[in-house]
């Protein structure tokens, strides 16, 4: 994980947001993605912090498999190992009762393609990293988690059909930032929670410069009790049309079910959105998606609720040595607190990595959420709507010792404040790690 442990709730939407974009750059023109380095798109399939130069080729290069030559069949495949070792003064994001370890991170991973796992046309791959985490003294923080990611694609003609599942089983979890979340577990503070999103997208070429985008979408959040589960099932359509090369604008709507758990009601959803891709050169590229959601709950709990929504997506390449990423989004999720809330999560996230010289990379990462909850059910006494401010900074240095193998340190510092105090913590994290390619 880029923020470190214990895992946040930052880390469910993270997964979301990494599906939506993959399955967005299908609609985007030839060239958008602005990258140009086979590196960065197969470590798309990596756990490296850094692309290691042995992630040119998916198999081969590694520590053990450079001594096999080139790989001549059709499946390609990938090792990894990655092992970080931190303190942190804070392991279970505390207001009080500060509790302050050692622990030891331990992620495999094993990829598995068949097909031009490059382009992402046509091809099938499957990634699993399974993350062990080890405290020194306080071993009820210690988890075990379970991670797959499946990509496909087909291209027939003017179709381009691609899908993206994703499972986390997240066992022994810390959540932050959240007030009805975190109060909800009291002092416990830990939860298991499995994650099941599904994105299926097609793409289709009416006219050269006409195309229509369309996907179904499915996330699944399974709390452990007391926590409230609930499921989106959603799906949309947009009509695009490039003025140019460099710029696309389309309209789309989005129509969705969400199931939740009592005692908060069932939601149905709508949302009518706008979409600007603009990709003046291969250094810049920017996406976005914006509009107004409007929401019903199940036997008029309460009157619609409506908010602007989006996701932004930027990457500017200002030198070839230099990679600046930006994203950032506005959405509606449940509360997984029994306090028949929902709220409205506004996320800001950026990426600085710079390429000092060959083998140096320096990496800046940052990010600030605001949540504010709403009542999903009218009554004489409603619940206080709460409020919740997170951010995050974190700076790390990573070398390149061989082609297939890095070592990093990195500092991270993590703070929220609310509108209930007792959910407000900081925490000061320093570690390192090492990644190696087999």
């Amino acid at each position: 994980m880029a923020m470190g442990t214990p895992i946040t709730k930052r880390f469910v939407k993270k997964l979301n947001l990494l599906a939506m974009v993959a399955l967005t750059s299908a609609a985007r023109l030839e060239g958008a993605s602005a990258d140009g380095s086979v590196v960065d798109i197969v470590t798309a399939f990596s756990p490296t912090v850094v692309p290691l130069p042995a992630d040119r080729d998916f198999t081969g290069n590694g520590l053990i498999g450079g001594q096999f030559g080139k790989n001549n069949g059709p499946f390609e495949y990938a090792v990894h190992l990655t092992i970080r070792g931190a303190y942190d003064d804070n392991i279970g994001l505390t207001h009080t009762n500060r509790l302050d370890d050692f622990f030891v991170q331990i992620q495999p991973s094993l990829m598995l393609a068949i097909g031009d796992v490059v382009k992402q046309e046509n091809f099938l791959a499957a990634r699993y990293s399974p993350s062990f985490y080890r405290y020194d003294d306080h071993s009820e923080f210690d988890s075990d988690q379970h991670q797959v990611r499946v990509l496909g694609g087909i291209k027939s003609g003017d179709l381009l059909v691609r899908l993206i599942q994703d499972v986390a089983i997240l066992e022994n979890i810390v959540l932050a930032a959240s007030s009805g979340e975190r109060l909800a577990l009291s002092t416990n503070g830990r939860t298991d929670l499995n994650l099941y999103n599904s994105r299926l997208s097609a793409n289709y070429n009416m006219t050269p410069r006409d195309f229509l985008f369309t996907e179904f979408k499915m996330s699944r959040y399974d709390y452990a009790q007391p926590l409230v589960s609930s499921a989106l099932y959603a799906t949309d359509l947009y009509l695009n049309h490039g003025f140019s090369q460099q710029l696309v604008l389309g309209a789309g709507v989005e129509g969705g079910f969400d199931e939740v758990g009592f005692p908060t009601p069932d939601q149905t959803l709508v949302q009518a959105n706008g979409h600007l891709n603009f990709t003046p050169s291969n250094q810049f590229a920017l996406d976005v998606i914006a509009g107004v959601e409007f929401r019903d709950f199940e036997n008029i709990a309460r009157q619609s609720y409506s908010t602007p929504v989006f996701t932004i997506s930027a990457t500017f390449l200002p030198w070839d040595s230099t990679r600046i990423i930006f994203g950032a989004t506005r959405q509606i999720y449940n509360s997984a607190a029994q306090t028949a809330q929902d709220y409205v999560d506004t996320n800001l996230s950026g990426t600085i990595r710079v390429r000092a010289c060959k083998q140096l990379y320096l990496i800046l990462l940052g990010g600030y959420e605001h949540v504010d909850y709403f009542n999903t059910i009218d009554s004489r006494m409603p619940l206080p709507t709460l409020r919740d401010d997170y951010c995050y900074v974190q700076p790390s240095v990573d070398l390149l010792v061989t082609r297939f193998w890095s070592v990093g340190g990195y500092y991270l510092r993590r703070q929220n404040s609310g509108s209930v105090s007792t959910v407000g913590f900081y925490s000061n994290e320093y570690g390192v790690r090492t990644s190696i390619k087999f």
